[in-house]
């Protein structure tokens, strides 16, 4: 290993990966629908329609920015029960579809695997090179490349960059070519490789 990324993923910026996600748990992601809240109900563009008395939906996260935040009453455990305390089963869920596409459209063969709580996406290329990414809940990711070490490993960054907001990039020493165990390379407040 030469690096590892930790990414975090907590808005939803592909409709596609969120329908795939929502109908792998079982349930449906309604347009120009009714959400149903304890206050009542509201229409909305994206509605999570759910067993019970409650839904959950997605709002715009930021005016402009074409990304999406998960809206329910999370009190008690009426949406919880589905998506996961703060939609965090759901988050997985997603960023798991989200590596699949990402990956697939950069050509790399992809199997899924759950591993100790986490959904673990492969993605290989064709020199049998890989980036293992690990999805785990409330939308939190981590890569680590696997049988490529040194800078070689800067060509799965692109489908890194593609998963989420990279908050933490470390280089082992693997890909120093020393023996110091970790490094960190700090631009703007980001960790990236160099």
């Amino acid at each position: 290993m030469s690096h590892f990324t930790q990414i975090l993923s907590q808005s939803v910026t592909n409709l596609e990966a969120l329908r795939k996600a929502v109908a792998r748990m079982g349930f449906e992601l309604r347009e120009n629908d009714l959400c149903r809240y304890y206050f009542g109900q509201k229409m909305k563009d994206f509605v999570i329609r759910l067993p019970g008395k409650y839904d959950a939906a997605l709002v715009p996260a930021g005016e402009g920015s074409g990304a999406y935040r998960i809206e329910a009453d999370w009190e008690g455990d009426h949406v919880s029960r589905y998506l996961g305390r703060e939609a965090e089963l759901l988050l997985k869920y997603y960023t798991a579809e989200l590596a699949k596409m990402e990956a697939l459209k950069r050509g790399y063969a992809v199997t899924e695997q759950a591993e100790e709580g986490a959904l673990v996406i492969l993605a290989r290329d064709s020199d049998g090179s890989a980036l293992r990414i690990e999805c785990q809940g409330g939308g939190s990711i981590r890569c680590q490349p696997q049988h490529i070490t040194g800078e070689a490993c800067m060509k799965f960054f692109e489908l890194e960059q593609a998963l989420g907001d990279i908050q933490e990039h470390q280089k082992t020493g693997a890909f120093w070519g020393g023996d110091e165990t970790l490094k960190k390379l700090r631009i703007r407040s980001r960790y990236y490789c160099g």
